[in-house]
């Protein structure tokens, strides 16, 4: 039989079975964004850190918005066609409402990716710098050729690589991080850790395979080959003649490293029973020659009249929990920061493997450009300590080694006591934001000496090169810093891992764009196969539009709300 109120609504609420599902659905909806904004609030307003103000470009958000209440209207428009039973406007109107969605994921699309490519580092003195790393790249050879970031007469940057301490002049443009020259070459960014092995060891009982892999990968390009540095004997159990298991001079690979962790793992049980029927003899013998108020005594007090039986050591097997490779000539290896702990002579990783070699200081560095320097944790933390906050600011390591950035720290201070004088007119004052943060804009407006940013600049981000990337060069303006790697506390790109702000940021927002692709899927199924239903009860199809455009209504209200308490506040 058939089920009713599918199509007709019931007469005593009005409703069909579709609209209060969707209701009952959206309820659901709410609770949950509703717990996601309550996180943010109270992560914001119990934050130990500066939280991060206007953040995100608001063009692309503002855009997103117009896109979004456009698209609401448009799918209203669509029902109602089909309400009055004209198949084309409601096409029509459909098909803008998904170029409208589209559009929203496009702009959404272009915001993530300015904040993945986008670096920050915060120092072991809590400065904060945010821009571009440079780019060095790795030839066939292991030579490593960097971004060097000259200057002309007219004050445009200028692309050129170092190698070997001469400088030339770049394939493409760098432009600070966004692209460079390379053919084949291996690129990479200066946030990463670069060592110079010439020794590999493998922990055969915890070695992760992609780690390894990664190692391998890394000296095929380079022509290099990782060999065993001498054989490696054993055998899984003493009933078994021990034999070679891999000869000095074999390649590395994850076959042979399996077949080597799986002897050792079955030798180190069998020493590990032989150890255990040892012990259980000896303690069987110990306790029937004990008096019974010996026997109640604990075992840590008599273990030390214990006497193992030394027949059992025939049947224990060596083996040994790592092995040894060695590369010729070395390998440059470069290495995430987060997944390795370097030191001068050796870097370890998470699973044991370590190597063996010298760390490149130089390339290890982080080398970017910077367009926003922020000394609001200092300040922070000075104030907490009862330090005069711009004394502190003045002994960071970014203040004593980076002569550009004092200049610039002069100006900005020069600026905030003029703003100082205008806000204390209107009993007023500079926010801390204001007060120790130089963001890219103002770093601009300082190198051209006028206003020349204003809110619509950087449509997703700091400008590195506008206009003529050959000639209009506003990256000029942003100080070159290099920070040594024992000097980084944390870095990041802009993602969940850099701090809560853009860890629920990301959170919410690739939610919401989850269900903006689910309104996609099912309005444009609607437009590309309702057709057959629009032919047999049209008034079923309406139905299902304005449940999906009641679902579309909610998307738009979510967006409503994290506009403002992401991009404006």
């Amino acid at each position: 039989m058939d089920i009713p109120y599918t199509v007709t609504a019931r007469k005593d609420t009005g409703l069909y079975n579709a609209k209060v599902g969707i209701w009952l659905f959206l309820a659901s909806e709410v609770m949950l964004f509703g717990g996601l904004f309550s996180g943010y609030v109270f992560l914001r307003v119990y934050a130990d850190f500066p939280w991060p103000e206007r953040a995100l470009p608001v063009v692309p958000g503002l855009i997103n918005t117009f896109i979004l209440i456009a698209s609401s209207v448009t799918v209203v428009f669509a029902w109602a066609a089909l309400k009055m039973r004209k198949w084309r406007q409601f096409q029509v109107y459909m098909v803008i409402t998904l170029i409208c969605a589209a559009l929203f994921m496009v702009l959404k699309a272009v915001e993530y990716n300015a904040k993945w490519t986008h670096q920050a580092v915060r120092m072991n003195d809590f400065t904060v710098l945010e821009g571009h790393a440079h780019k060095f790249t790795i030839d066939d050879s292991g030579k490593i050729k960097h971004y060097h970031p000259g200057g002309h007469d007219d004050g445009h940057a200028s692309n050129q690589f170092e190698e070997n301490g001469m400088f030339l002049v770049a394939d493409k443009e760098d432009d600070h991080g966004k692209s460079s020259g390379g053919g084949s070459k291996t690129e990479h960014y200066f946030n990463q850790v670069v060592f110079e092995a010439d020794k590999i060891t493998v922990d055969l009982e915890r070695f992760y395979a992609p780690i390894i892999s990664d190692l391998m990968e890394q000296a095929q390009k380079q022509g290099r080959e990782i060999r065993l540095s001498k054989s490696v004997a054993g055998r899984p159990d003493a009933q078994v003649a021990e034999t070679i298991l891999a000869e000095e001079g074999d390649l590395l690979s994850l076959g042979l490293l399996k077949k080597l962790q799986g002897i050792h793992l079955d030798a180190k049980a069998n020493n590990a029973s032989v150890r255990t029927k040892q012990n259980r003899e000896a303690w069987a013998k110990l306790r029937g020659g004990l008096s019974r108020k010996e026997r109640n005594e604990p075992s840590y007090k008599i273990k030390d009249r214990l006497e193992l039986d030394p027949k059992f050591d025939e049947f224990l097997v060596e083996t040994s929990s790592s092995v040894t490779f060695t590369i010729e000539p070395k390998v440059t290896f470069v290495l995430k920061p987060q997944k390795v702990k370097e030191g001068p002579t050796s870097a370890s990783f998470k699973d044991g493997t370590l190597l063996g070699g010298k760390l490149d200081e130089k390339h290890s560095q982080i080398e970017m450009a910077a367009d926003a320097i922020d000394f609001r944790f200092v300040a922070q933390r000075a104030e907490e300590k009862g330090i005069d906050p711009e004394l502190a600011i003045q002994n960071t390591w970014l203040m004593k080694n980076n002569e550009t950035v004092r200049e610039l720290w002069e100006v900005h201070n020069k600026h905030i006591a003029e703003l100082e004088e205008k806000l204390a007119k209107k009993g007023k004052e500079p926010t801390d934001t204001e007060r120790y943060r130089m963001g890219w804009q103002e770093l601009v407006n300082i190198g051209e000496g006028k206003e020349v940013m204003d809110a619509f600049s950087g449509f997703a981000g700091p400008v590195h090169a506008i206009g003529e990337a050959k000639k209009s060069h506003y990256s000029r303006h942003f100080p070159e810093v290099v920070v040594p790697r024992e000097e980084v506390n944390l870095e990041s790109k802009f993602t969940p891992r850099w701090n809560n702000y853009y860890a629920i940021y990301f959170l919410i927002t690739a939610l919401h764009g989850l269900h903006v692709i689910g309104g996609i899927i099912v309005l444009g199924y609607f437009l590309f196969f309702g057709k057959k239903m629009y032919l047999n009860n049209p008034e079923r199809l309406a139905n299902r539009v304005e449940v999906c455009g009641l679902f579309w209504h909610f998307v738009d209200l979510v967006w409503i709300f994290l506009f403002p308490i992401l991009y404006l506040m």
